[in-house]
């Protein structure tokens, strides 16, 4: 049998991912919530279809799809937004969904796509929110008009597993002009996740509304600190899917203890916060006048 050889082509990689499901079956038992995913994942396979794309594969409770025109990527987002929000709730919880995507060359084999396209549109689905769709730079460039005025920078950052950094956009969540776009999903109240930072009698809590901080000595820090071994940009908290964060950009490393646990220092490198602990820039904490103290939420 002769395998098809498999050829570049340039278009859109568009991921779409279901937020709570791991919290549905938990409420609502496997059969249950079984059946509203199902029906989720099907009303999204038929709008991104309705917008000329075509779905690669399930991911899970999500959907891996392509689009050759980049601007029915965003008119998708809106539409299984609404599908997703429209479904009645289950055991008290609303469905939500994430998305993001990404213009370049993928290879395509058979059935399925690959290379680095693919691999940084999964990283940027690692950024976007419930309700909301995340964006490349490279996408967002060759958006119409109507669509790029709708789409609002983000800080740059690294991506996990991509050396370069980043330029992500987030499609904005509200009306504008005739075209309806996508309002934002809250998650129930036990569902939402926060992270309070204090240092001294300063304190920040991050959210789906403020989803990340930088830290540093520089002047534009939200966590700014005094300590000459810190850089300016330190490092940076962010909001990844139901996560935070913690990225190191700095000289001197970035140490972290989280309660219970030894302290370990990052550099150039990232870690996910969980449950209690302390930051410090460029020095172990026990050495430290401006260590961060952090609690998830």
């Amino acid at each position: 049998m002769t395998v098809p050889e498999a050829f570049p082509e340039t278009c859109t990689i568009f991921f779409a991912d279901l937020a709570g499901s791991t919290q549905l079956y938990e409420r609502a038992g496997d059969a249950a919530a079984f059946r509203v995913v199902e029906q989720c994942l099907l009303g999204m396979r038929q709008e991104i279809q309705a917008c000329g794309g075509r779905v690669i594969k399930n991911t899970g409770d999500g959907l891996l799809a392509v689009f050759s025109d980049v601007n029915d990527a965003p008119e998708a987002a809106i539409r299984i937004h609404y599908v997703v929000q429209d479904l009645p709730r289950l055991s008290g919880q609303k469905m939500a969904v994430r998305v993001a995507f990404h213009t370049g060359t993928v290879i395509v084999s058979e059935d399925d796509v690959f290379g680095d396209t693919v691999n940084v549109a999964a990283r940027l689905l690692e950024l976007a929110t419930p309700g909301r769709a995340i964006a490349s730079e490279q996408s967002v460039h060759e958006l119409k008009p109507e669509w790029r005025n709708l789409m609002h920078p983000l800080q740059s950052r690294s991506l996990r597993g991509v050396s370069r950094l980043t330029a992500p956009f987030e499609l904005v969540c509200e009306s504008a002009g005739d075209l309806t776009v996508v309002q934002g999903v809250q998650l129930d109240a036990e569902d939402a996740v926060e992270l309070q930072l204090s240092i001294a009698d300063r304190s920040l809590i991050l959210n789906a509304q403020a989803p990340s901080a930088r830290l540093g000595r520089g002047s534009s820090s939200e966590i700014r600190v005094t300590d000459t071994r810190a850089s300016r940009e330190h490092a940076y908290i962010e909001l990844r899917g139901d996560k935070f964060v913690l990225v190191d950009r700095s000289s001197n490393g970035t140490f972290v203890a989280i309660d219970g646990e030894r302290e370990f220092v990052l550099s150039h490198e990232e870690v996910v916060l969980r449950k209690r602990g302390r930051i410090a820039l460029g020095r172990p904490s026990s050495e430290s006048h401006d260590v961060i103290e952090f609690a998830c939420l």
